[in-house]
């Protein structure tokens, strides 16, 4: 029986663990809002949950571990997990890895085994498949819910396009690079830290956010311009239970890829 870890005690894990995962003894599990673990415990009281008070602990007892707190979390759990090379790390928070990339090459290049799951796009594979030879651009455009968006900090600095936002039905309220979309959309624009991972070159991803009034699901436009030809996919998803920020897509997703792990 696998150990597994959970860093981030929100509506993630909770998803994970509804999800009847086999061939799991003991979770383990840590939140920096101590009682969000405590919640999570009981809600679960037929699980072997073990509340951790470090994500050290959590790390050092688990076979498998999943992040899903947040993309100031990952600089820790990157610095952590080098002291355990054999253990399977799953990254969901993938805008972390922009400022620590250098180190996650360097992990991955040693045999470290760190899993990123497509979260709410498609078509991730033929990206890996175009890197083979050349990938030119990609192009994302993602469109939300206004209401989903609102407390982004990029509103802090950018009043004047708030005020767009809510008076208008439909409003594009950025367009740049993925440094500054992680920057000011940490928690509604993972999609972009995905597609610059997986691709390998940031200098290549170029951002598009919509705010839609008319919509109630997370829509991301995909365009990868390749040697091998244009690739486009959209993927209009429905919301997470509990929490419209995260895509439903995105969860099942991580399910899927530990699923995979599991089966090992």
């Amino acid at each position: 029986m696998k150990k597994l870890g959970i860093i981030g005690c929100g509506n993630v894990a909770t998803e994970i663990l509804k999800s009847n995962l086999s061939n799991v003894g003991k979770v383990y599990v840590y939140d920096i809002d101590e009682e969000k673990s405590y919640l999570l415990a009981e809600h679960f009281v037929n699980l072997p949950i073990h509340i951790c008070r470090t994500i050290q602990q959590v790390i050092k007892n688990s076979d498998i571990i999943i992040e899903s707190a947040s993309v100031s979390a990952v600089s820790e759990i990157l610095q952590q997990i080098k002291k355990f090379p054999q253990k399977h790390l799953l990254i969901l928070s993938v805008g972390g890895l922009i400022k620590n990339f250098k180190l996650y090459k360097k992990l991955i290049s040693n045999g470290y085994k760190i899993h990123i799951p497509s979260g709410a796009i498609a078509g991730c594979d033929a990206l890996l498949a175009a890197k083979v030879d050349k990938i030119r651009h990609i192009h994302l455009k993602t469109t939300k819910p206004t209401k989903t968006l609102l407390s982004a900090p990029y509103f802090l600095t950018h009043k004047n396009i708030y005020s767009k936002v809510l008076k208008n039905d439909t409003v594009t309220v950025f367009k740049g690079d993925v440094y500054d979309a992680v920057k000011y959309f940490p928690q509604n624009i993972n999609v972009a830290a995905t597609l610059a991972v997986l691709c390998g070159d940031f200098k290549k991803v170029s951002v598009e956010i919509v705010a839609s009034k008319h919509i109630t699901r997370n829509v991301h436009e995909v365009t990868i311009y390749s040697s091998a030809g244009e690739i486009y996919t959209r993927t209009e998803n429905i919301p997470s239970p509990n929490n419209p920020k995260t895509s439903f897509l995105a969860v099942l997703s991580t399910i899927s890829v530990l699923n995979s792990i599991l089966r090992e």
